[in-house]
């Protein structure tokens, strides 16, 4: 496989998974992120037409926070989550993008311990419907919905689970020991989420389109492909600095960017 771009739905502004289809199309991405919720409102036979009809791949569904830190977190926890698996088999995602959840009063080490057992059950499933679980790293501003902030952490807590991970940029770019960490996530990585950070923002989301911050996203991205990934880059540009420009002028810049940054990518082939 090599590198493709997708547009996430969480960018955009409120409309139908057909509008949101139909734009993330015309802009050229050869996929789409989409939100449980949004396929189940259209339907998912409707949800599987429009792609089909698209030429979109469902290249991940959102279902955000696992709970797992009580008996009565992980049951709920694990009934979404069936749920969740269940519909992306039906639609076609190749992967589910999703948070650990919090972990209450629990140490890290248990926590951890804690979130494999509780995935268990959802990761064999997923596995059988052909369906990665994919973790992804947060800011420790959102510790009511994950324990995974260092993409390194990310890694020890994907191996323990038996599951794959997301590599969000915007989450662990600061990382200490990022070059080292990329290495090690990219065999268990299924998406990569890209967007960049301007200096001096400090109210979340303030994502920005990919080369208008100081994420050095012309190192990073390459340095991904190096240590061997070759699945999709999910632009996720949530905020209002794209709101103020313009969502379909700012994500056809990125998509751009992002190309530019993937000598493996349909651009480079052409």
């Amino acid at each position: 496989m090599t590198p493709s771009v997708s547009i996430n739905t969480l960018c955009l502004e409120s409309a139908s998974l057909y509008d949101h289809a139909a734009l993330v199309a015309r802009l050229g991405a050869e996929g789409i992120g989409v939100t449980v919720d949004q396929v189940l409102e259209t339907s998912v036979k409707t949800s599987r037409a429009i792609l089909r009809d698209t030429g979109l791949t469902p290249a991940t569904m959102t279902h955000r926070a696992f709970g797992f830190a009580t008996p009565e977190l992980t049951a709920a926890g694990r009934e979404r989550l069936l749920r969740t698996i269940d519909v992306a088999g039906e639609v076609g995602a190749l992967s589910i993008t999703m948070t650990s959840g919090g972990r209450g009063e629990l140490r890290w080490a248990e926590a951890l311990q804690r979130f494999a057992d509780a995935v268990a059950p959802c990761a064999q499933v997923a596995r059988q419907a052909g369906v990665a679980l994919a973790l992804e790293p947060t800011s420790h501003l959102y510790a009511d919905a994950s324990i995974a902030y260092r993409l390194s952490d990310l890694v020890a807590i994907a191996r323990l689970a038996d599951i794959n991970l997301g590599i969000d940029i915007f989450a662990c770019w600061f990382d200490s020991d990022i070059e080292e960490a990329l290495v090690a996530a990219a065999p268990l990585c299924r998406l990569v989420q890209v967007s960049d950070y301007v200096a001096g923002d400090r109210g979340l989301p303030c994502r920005a389109v990919p080369g208008d911050g100081m994420i050095p996203l012309h190192r990073m991205i390459p340095a991904i492909l190096r240590a061997g990934y070759r699945g999709w880059f999910d632009l996720e540009i949530i905020g209002p600095r794209l709101a103020a420009e313009g969502v379909e002028e700012g994500l056809s810049r990125a998509v751009s960017r992002l190309r530019s940054w993937m000598p493996d990518s349909p651009l480079h082939r052409e």
